[in-house]
């Protein structure tokens, strides 16, 4: 008696090895991300955030403003026609792959797929801070806040003294105002050690001079934040060890952003490790990918004052 051929059955998945990008496919999800790209320090200071599917995004603005006069009796107006002007914002893609062992993922804590997609997440952050504070908006990179700055709001360090560096400080936030920019949402960036000699320097007689306020939060009135995205090691004359202080008005920052976190796992892929392309199948890693796209633009040149040859806490 004839029978029917058995349907093949397929491998068990219990035979085949524990595949790890399951489970890193549910714990990245684009909702972690988007939290942890808040905290970088350009958005955390409060740069306008816009949406930008489609790859560019045309910002107009008024390269010359309107002016109006006084007249008298029968009189005709003034006329005057304002003189457009536009940003644009065109992706800048910053991307990052890491390997990661799968035995690993397989024998070790739940928790070591969260604390390696955490260090990618400090990573970009750290990355995409430094690019939009002092990029020079070459090799693919936007351009940062150093940068945007108009020359005449560029001013140099006096030499350190509490009188010196009060001054300074004044000094950028009159340069802003001198200019017409109304400071809407005014706020330092600060480099660690531009931070702690503030916190830390006394008056004659013996008192912090700026700590108490600085404990709230603010300087000059305004709020401030630290990053190591701001170096000490700049050159200026003969100094080596120079840093830089911003001011920044950031209702002129403006940063457009895809909105898409792309979030490639693989355990078959290639990638390449610094010096040579590698096959993670071969050996026995697990892949992933980060891809953000973003741009940044300052809509006033002079909403971005900065302070150079900063040698505070030398």
């Amino acid at each position: 008696m004839a029978t029917s051929p058995k349907p093949r059955r397929r491998p068990s998945r219990r035979a085949l090895p524990r595949m790890a990008a399951i489970s890193w496919r549910r714990s990245m999800r684009p909702t972690c991300w988007l939290r942890a790209e808040a905290k970088t320090m350009i958005r955390q200071a409060g740069a306008v955030e816009y949406p930008m599917p489609s790859g560019t995004l045309h910002l107009p603005k008024v390269a010359t403003g309107v002016t109006g006069g006084y007249i008298g009796e029968n009189a005709n107006p003034t006329h005057s026609n304002p003189v457009f002007g536009e940003n644009i914002l065109t992706w800048k893609k910053l991307a990052v792959t890491s390997a990661i062992s799968n035995d690993l993922l397989r024998y070790n804590s739940p928790q070591s797929d969260a604390v390696v997609r955490d260090d990618i997440v400090r990573s970009l952050s750290v990355t995409e801070d430094a690019a939009f504070i002092r990029s020079q908006g070459v090799g693919g990179e936007p351009k940062g806040l150093r940068y945007w700055a108009s020359a005449g709001s560029i001013i140099a360090a006096n030499t350190v003294s509490i009188a010196n560096v009060t001054a300074d400080l004044g000094k950028a936030i009159y340069t802003m105002l001198n200019n017409n920019v109304p400071v809407t949402k005014g706020a330092w960036l600060l480099s660690p050690r531009s931070w702690y000699y503030l916190i830390t320097i006394r008056d004659a007689v013996g008192n912090l001079a700026f700590q108490p306020e600085m404990k709230g939060g603010t300087l000059f009135g305004y709020p401030f934040f630290v990053t190591t995205s701001i170096p000490i090691n700049l050159t200026v004359a003969t100094n080596t060890d120079c840093s830089e202080v911003y001011f920044v008005n950031f209702d002129d920052v403006v940063i457009g952003d895809s909105q898409r976190l792309l979030i490639d796992v693989s355990s078959e892929a290639a990638y390449y490790n610094g010096s040579s392309v590698v096959a993670a199948f071969s050996l026995d890693q697990t892949v992933i990918r980060a891809i953000a796209e973003h741009d940044l633009v300052v809509r006033d040149s002079n909403a971005v004052v900065v302070v150079t040859g900063v040698r505070w806490g030398v």
